[in-house]
């Protein structure tokens, strides 16, 4: 997990910088293809079909404000992550490269504002993750100091909380990749 967050963190410190390597276009669509192929994985599949599952269930309050408070974060990155993955979804499915480096999509022309934007979702996503990680180490150890009855609920919501948190920081670090490949391609194609 945490080198997940590492990855990350500078993933985003890229990303944030928005000064990408100069790429050929040849080199970013050749990316951009690896992106698609890794975006129809059954890896990726079925963290989307996790990451649903977890919205859909988000714990009870335990009464205890450390992992209360743990479980309202990873539901804040959940929320985060969805946000930003419906933002993708209206370039995924809709990109079209004109051969020249040029990422044209045909229902919304692509900004890199847009991504600019997305940025700092993906870049509070990322501090929501690390705020995550202090707080599960305090959630667990609370949950297991409690009397059987009540530990059963706690438990249950500090494993709801690191399964968000570790899918959601993988789904992040892909949609990082993703950014920064359209970035790339519209700072390389000078269509801003």
């Amino acid at each position: 997990m945490k080198q997940i967050v590492t990855s990350l963190l500078i993933g985003i410190a890229t990303l944030l910088s928005v000064q990408v390597e100069a790429q050929t276009a040849e080199e970013l669509k050749a990316q951009r293809e690896q992106l698609q192929t890794e975006l129809k994985s059954n890896e990726t599949i079925s963290r989307e079909e996790k990451l649903t599952k977890l919205e859909e269930k988000a714990p009870s309050e335990s009464g205890l404000q450390s992992i209360d408070g743990l479980a309202k974060t990873a539901t804040g990155l959940l929320i985060t992550v969805k946000s930003a993955n419906d933002v993708l979804a209206k370039f995924k499915t809709d990109l079209k490269d004109s051969g020249n480096g040029e990422v044209d999509v045909t229902v919304h022309k692509a900004k890199l504002s847009d991504y600019i934007k997305l940025v700092t979702d993906l870049a509070a996503a990322a501090a929501l993750i690390k705020t995550g990680m202090e707080q599960l180490k305090g959630a667990q150890a609370d949950a297991k100091s409690l009397s059987p009855l009540k530990a059963k609920p706690a438990l249950t919501s500090v494993s709801y909380s690191a399964d968000a948190l570790k899918l959601s920081g993988e789904e992040i670090a892909f949609q990082t990749k993703l950014v920064n490949n359209l970035i790339a391609t519209i700072n390389a194609s000078g269509n801003y």
